[in-house]
């Protein structure tokens, strides 16, 4: 077998692995940290600790957060999931 064809088969293999697993990872990281910048106060977060509580402040890194009448800080990583004053509303609403 020429060696243009394993060459051949290594480039296709990389370019699978790239368009499987790289690029999604990527993509959802991006995301994630779109979502984090993005938190105002009043928003309702979950953190990654399974933590509901609604936001008080933010700054650059911390957020804090109320818990059911107790503030804690909580870094903007530990964030799993944001839902928006706006989006809250119309739940209700409906």
């Amino acid at each position: 077998m020429p060696t243009q064809y394993i060459i051949g088969i290594y480039a296709l293999f990389f370019v699978g692995i790239y368009f499987l697993i790289i690029r999604p990872n990527s993509k959802r990281n991006k995301q994630a940290k779109e979502m984090r910048d993005n938190v105002k106060s009043g928003d309702r977060i979950i953190t990654i600790g399974g933590f509901v509580g609604r936001v008080r402040r933010v700054s650059d890194d911390e957020l804090e957060v109320d818990f059911n009448g107790t503030a804690l800080k909580v870094k903007k990583w530990a964030i799993s999931t944001v839902e928006s004053m706006e989006a809250l509303s119309e739940k209700d609403v409906q």
